[in-house]
């Protein structure tokens, strides 16, 4: 006969209440979004803009919520650590990026700052490379934050 233990009766019902109770992805609808976002005009760190632009162009639709944003984004890589010979050892990378956002004629501003402490690499190559995978990841957090804002506007 089939015994039942509490380990299985614990699995039982912790399965069932996760799938009834509702969770949904904190980012789920994001993809389903129906806004349009349309970049203005953007100056500062090109290869951050570029990486912004692209990641903004997914939500350029038809739609009767549009955003038109204009972006000024400043780059400084800054040595916050020497070794006994002053050369680097660790930097910090840090971006800025003031919107202008304009919505059914109403213009607001917003800042928003990504900081990271990066070690430094002895290879130039990979340390250039790895800048710039940093530089791709700030533009990644900066237009996920800048749609969760937009999402909120009504």
């Amino acid at each position: 006969m089939f015994q039942i233990t509490k380990r299985t009766i614990f699995i039982f019902l912790i399965a069932i209440s996760i799938s009834g109770c509702g969770y949904t992805a904190q980012y789920g609808k994001i993809n389903s979004l129906n806004f349009s976002i349309n970049l203005i005009n953007f100056s500062g760190d090109r290869d951050f803009n570029n990486a912004i632009k692209s990641k903004l162009n997914t939500y350029n639709k038809n739609s009767d919520k549009n955003f038109e944003i204009k972006f000024t984004s400043k780059y400084e890589k800054r040595i916050t650590l020497k070794d006994s010979s002053g050369a680097a050892k660790e930097y910090e990378l840090k971006i800025s990026v003031n919107f202008n956002i304009t919505h059914d004629g109403q213009e607001k501003d917003i800042k928003m700052i990504e900081t990271f402490k990066m070690q430094k690499i002895d290879d130039g190559f990979e340390e250039s490379n790895y800048e710039r995978s940093i530089k791709n990841n700030f533009a990644e957090n900066i237009s996920q934050r800048l749609v969760n804002y937009l999402f909120q506007i009504k």
